[in-house]
């Protein structure tokens, strides 16, 4: 029980990791927005194909879903969001995930901060051209 009340005080992990941004814009100079407006478009099609899944579940299509989103959202620096994509595709390949339902419902909750955050960085770029 003290347990839970430490981990309950723990602030959230950031939806960005703004120095995997900053390192993607330098090398992609203001590509980045774009890259950033496909992932937006793209997405909650993952995420819809990952809530649809659960209740079967599918665990290959969990897989699958979760694996394309891991990797994508970690390359903006959505970590939060890989990190709860990654821990659906290991337990969907293992057999072990016991709540697809919870699982994906922390996705589709870090996908909505990911989503908020990329906007916002989007919104405060005028000059970029999407």
């Amino acid at each position: 029980m003290a347990e839970d009340v430490v981990f309950a005080d723990l602030p959230p992990e950031p939806a960005l990791d703004h120095e995997v941004l900053e390192d993607l814009r330098a090398a992609l100079g203001n590509q980045v927005d774009q890259v950033i407006s496909v992932f937006l478009d793209d997405s909650p099609m993952l995420v819809a194909r990952l809530e649809a899944a659960a209740l079967g579940p599918d665990l290959v299509t969990l897989r699958e879903a979760a694996h394309s989103l891991k990797s994508s959202s970690a390359n903006l620096g959505a970590l939060a969001l890989s990190n709860a994509a990654k821990r659906v595709e290991l337990g969907a390949r293992t057999g072990t995930l016991d709540r697809p339902a919870v699982a994906v419902a922390m996705v589709s909750s870090e996908f909505a901060r990911a989503r908020e955050a990329l906007q916002a960085l989007l919104a405060s770029r005028p000059e970029a051209a999407f």
